[in-house]
């Protein structure tokens, strides 16, 4: 999983090198708002928790861990999308859950997510560059 995120992350970086600042901006906005969405609507879902905890961060990953609940996604779909909007250009977004399960959860644990969430999500947007 880690291997295929780095790859994809490289080809975005091709990809910069050919766009004016403003489409770069734009792509990566784009992109990580569809990354976020993409692993919360495919998280599974009891209490709501696994999907109240993916955050979004600038430059380095968030680490923490909340009790929030979100069942729906929307509340931490529009959390997320906030801080995508306001992202300085040329900056590493990080999406990320902490929760202890989150890696079980990936390979296939739920049977709600049989595939995983994140897996799925790259694939999808990765499809959509080729």
């Amino acid at each position: 999983m880690a291997q295929k995120a780095m790859d994809f992350a490289l080809s975005l970086q091709a990809l910069g090198e050919e766009l004016t600042d403003d489409a770069v901006q734009q792509v990566v906005q784009k992109v990580a708002l569809q990354a976020l969405r993409g692993v919360v609507m495919k998280s599974p879902v009891d209490t709501g928790r696994f999907r109240g905890n993916w955050t979004v961060s600038v430059d380095a990953k968030d680490t923490s861990i909340t009790d929030a609940t979100d069942k729906g996604g929307g509340e931490t779909i529009a959390k997320g999308a906030a801080l995508i909007a306001a992202l300085p250009p040329y900056r590493t977004v990080w999406i990320s859950n902490n929760l202890p399960y989150a890696r079980r959860l990936e390979t296939g644990w739920s049977k709600q997510a049989p595939a995983g969430v994140v897996a799925l999500t790259i694939a999808e947007i990765e499809s959509q560059f080729r």
